[in-house]
């Protein structure tokens, strides 16, 4: 795992050149804090921070030429299936064990698509081709991996990270109000957008060319729509046959993961995907699998109990941590840094803790993460056909709505407390008013398309919080033609969330301490397996990833792992009305927010007040707005951007 970036000017000297380069390098270091690069030809610069896994010797070492020296590459990644690619090369005298060597080798015989093509990782690369004098980035299928790139002027640059870009202090940047926008909608930044009008994101599964100072328009080469064709051609119907097949396929995703060079462990939660994960590479090992969770003393928040009882019974090398408010409150502050552009999808603490757990013991962890996109697991897959079933043939539902919205949120608990049990069905206990107060706002969609929408967002009226706010198109692949709900939200989860907030989450969090992440279930051939699942195998009855637990069931008990899904979560609710909240309160100020002129400061200062006296849940939506201001504290510059 590693950071790249560079960038196309013909213009600079070589020292100007080199000076910036190195500030853009400087900014990523924690990418990268073993080894760094630098390499140039006619106005191309390549930039690298190594994380040293593979091949620890100088023989690593980025950029890299292939051997015939046509091809130069800056490469952020694994390639896990390198050994394979090594052995279908032409006989060659390799220089050291390295999966870039492999690229740049695999390059050379097939070309850069169709290698790419071959490529099973998670990869964000530059490559520049000394015979055509073209630029080339890529990005992984899945979106694992981030590529940031902008062309403004005299440059064409890219990074791994906005704040690489942000170092080019000869570049202009401007925030992009759309960005904000989706950004207090979802918690994330869709691609192609940024949080700046001139820096693009590279969409996953796509590659992007420089040549000639024309940028190309951005080519899918792979797509989540023709693997699930390809893969519903291809459905299984005998049971065991699909359980059978899917272990196989995650098995061999688990100990292509398990390949490196340096101390390997995994994120353990105690939750069906990394409970899998984790079984799989234990019965893998020769040793003790180094496992890693925390745990919070608050109820409803803490699945360590789970994690160490999981940890136990496959005689795992567990290493638990609990933290109380003020160890999680502590690092709040560093969460604009980290994130280099707004994000606030509040799990992103518990992520990053955990993280800096297992780096003082590991330099590679492997987690469950996609688990819940592919195999039906999320409770609103269950929670929304029914919810849409409900609401279509309600009666007078404006009328409805409008009376939920301005009765008190305490009278609501009490009038409706008997429909705790049914909210507690789809994972949400508690009182009933803030519930009820968020479906009114679900009342008037017009489809099962438009409720998912709904129940997904978290401001509802951007166009009201952020001023000046303009529509602007994001990445929108083709969609297959599903024949049933649930696997329409999973494909969108799939292109959206999953890169968007997930793996941001990861990529982010884990890199901030020099900790490489990866991710099996996101291997290509489990994701095909994965959609070749008949519904009836992923959702049976009140059970989402029927076939994987069936696979789990193979290594753990099933009483054990019977349980209700938690989450990774924090009571960022609570802490908001307590410990959090001077410190929300400061950064949300009428103030504050009508100096910058970003943000209507007066629904905001509502939301605040309603969900410190406990009228409201406004938790989201107001963590959405306090790492939006953080990003901004974070770095003195982003505010003259506005």
């Amino acid at each position: 795992m590693c950071g790249i970036a560079g960038f196309y000017n013909r213009h600079l000297s070589q020292d100007e050149a080199q000076q910036k380069l190195g500030a853009m390098l400087d900014a990523i270091v924690h990418r990268g804090p073993d080894d760094f690069g630098m390499w140039q030809n006619n106005g191309l610069h390549l930039g690298h921070r190594r994380l040293a896994i593979h091949d620890l010797s100088a023989a690593g070492h980025q950029p890299m030429p292939s051997a015939s020296g046509r091809y130069h590459i800056a490469f952020n990644g694994e390639i896990y299936n390198f050994e394979e690619l090594r052995q279908a090369l032409p006989a060659q005298s390799w220089r050291g064990s390295s999966d870039t060597e492999v690229m740049l080798a695999a390059f050379e015989h097939w070309g850069i698509e169709q290698a790419i093509d071959k490529f099973n990782g998670m990869f964000g690369f530059a490559v520049w081709d000394m015979q055509e004098q073209t630029l080339t980035l890529a990005r992984d299928r899945f979106g694992e991996k981030p590529v940031y790139y902008f062309s403004q002027g005299d440059y064409f640059g890219f990074s791994s990270e906005l704040s690489a870009i942000e170092a080019l202090h000869d570049i202009s940047l401007t925030v992009d109000r759309a960005a904000v926008s989706r950004q207090l909608e979802t918690s994330y930044i869709p691609a192609p957008l940024t949080i700046y009008k001139e820096v693009k994101k590279l969409p996953p599964g796509s590659v992007v060319t420089f040549k000639n100072g024309q940028v190309s328009d951005v080519k899918a080469y792979w797509t989540l729509a023709d693997t699930i064709e390809r893969a519903q051609s291809q459905q299984f119907s005998d049971e065991q046959e699909a359980i059978d097949c899917l272990e196989s396929e995650l098995l061999k995703a688990v100990k292509l993961r398990m390949a490196s060079d340096v101390p390997l462990g995994a994120f353990l939660s105690g939750g069906v995907d990394s409970s899998l994960v984790v079984a799989l590479m234990q019965a893998q090992s020769n040793s003790p699998v180094n496992t890693f969770s925390i745990g919070f003393n608050v109820e409803g928040y803490n699945e360590a109990v789970f994690a160490k009882e999981v940890a136990e019974h496959l005689g795992t090398n567990h290493t638990e941590r609990y933290l109380n408010p003020t160890d999680a409150l502590d690092i709040v502050p560093k969460m604009g840094h980290i994130f280099d552009e707004p994000f606030s999808d509040a799990s992103q603490l518990p992520t990053y803790l955990v993280s800096a757990i297992a780096k003082e013991k590991v330099t590679v962890c492997l987690s469950g993460d996609g688990g819940d996109e592919l195999f039906s697991g999320y409770k609103r897959y269950q929670a929304t056909p029914d919810i849409w079933k409900k609401i279509n043939k309600f009666p007078c539902r404006s009328v409805f709505a409008k009376v939920i919205q301005s009765a008190p949120t305490s009278v609501l608990d009490k009038v409706f407390a008997f429909l705790s049990p049914l909210a507690a069905k789809y994972g949400r206990k508690g009182a009933m008013g803030a519930k009820l107060k968020t479906l009114s706002g679900w009342l008037k969609a017009q489809s099962i398309e438009e409720l998912y929408e709904l129940s997904m967002m978290h401001w509802k009226d951007v166009n009201g919080i952020v001023i000046g706010c303009e529509s602007s198109d994001i990445w929108s692949p083709s969609a297959p033609d599903f024949s049933e709900a649930i696997e329409r939200m999973m494909y969108q989860d799939s292109i959206a969330y999953l890169p968007g907030d997930i793996l941001t989450k990861v990529d982010r969090t884990a890199m901030s301490v020099s900790l490489e992440g990866r991710i099996p279930l996101l291997d290509p051939r489990v994701a095909e397996t994965a959609w070749r699942l008949p519904m009836n195998m992923k959702q049976r009855g009140n059970c989402g990833k029927w076939a994987l637990k069936q696979v789990l069931y193979k290594y753990l008990p099933q009483e054990m792992m019977e349980r209700p899904k938690m989450g990774f979560g924090v009571p960022i609710h609570d802490w908001l009305r307590g410990e959090l909240k001077g410190w929300a309160q400061d950064l949300l100020s009428p103030e504050r927010l009508t100096s910058q002129g970003l943000l209507n400061p007066e629904p905001i200062g509502q939301a605040l007040q309603k969900h410190i006296v406990g009228e409201e849940n406004n938790a989201a939506m107001l963590w959405d707005v306090l790492m939006l201001q953080a990003w901004l504290d974070a770095n003195p510059a982003r505010k003259g951007r506005l």
